[in-house]
């Protein structure tokens, strides 16, 4: 959060995931266009009731099961410091009506964009994309989470 009048940030910013786990390792499938491992994310957030700061509070809501990807190099890690962080922020995911089924009181993706796949390009959600490292950076930056070097 930022001060209304002079933009200074104002404490930890603080999205409203539901709980559930990140589970990061490293595979030997390579992202198209880098010749490295990948960083592979597991998010697991199970089905639950919605809290006071969802759209129905004390109304059921489906879980998700979603898998990303990073290259295993130097803006693959520092991206993923600024991704966990995120996460532990509860900024990664909310409750509301799904984008892909329609489906309301459901887990989706909030407002970082993640590659789901390794391949594909960008219309696929995956690489290549020359622009991603660049788009998610600016995604994070206006969430106020903080660079990796921080």
């Amino acid at each position: 959060p930022q001060c209304p009048v002079c933009r200074a940030s104002i404490g930890k910013p603080q999205g409203h995931s539901p709980s559930g786990t990140m589970t990061v390792s490293v595979k030997p499938t390579r992202c198209a266009g880098f010749h490295v491992d990948s960083i592979f994310i597991a998010y697991n957030i199970p089905s639950g009731v919605q809290m006071n700061y969802h759209e129905h509070p004390g109304r059921r809501h489906g879980g998700k099961r979603a898998n990303a990807y990073l290259p295993n190099n130097v803006y693959g890690k520092n991206l993923l410091k600024r991704l966990t962080y995120s996460w532990l922020q509860g900024l990664s995911f909310t409750v509301g009506t799904s984008f892909t089924t329609g489906i309301a009181d459901q887990c989706t993706w909030a407002s970082v964009h993640h590659k789901t796949s390794t391949h594909g390009g960008a219309q696929g959600h995956g690489y290549p994309d020359p622009d991603y490292f660049g788009n998610c950076n600016r995604e994070l930056d206006s969430l106020g989470v903080p660079s990796a070097q921080e």
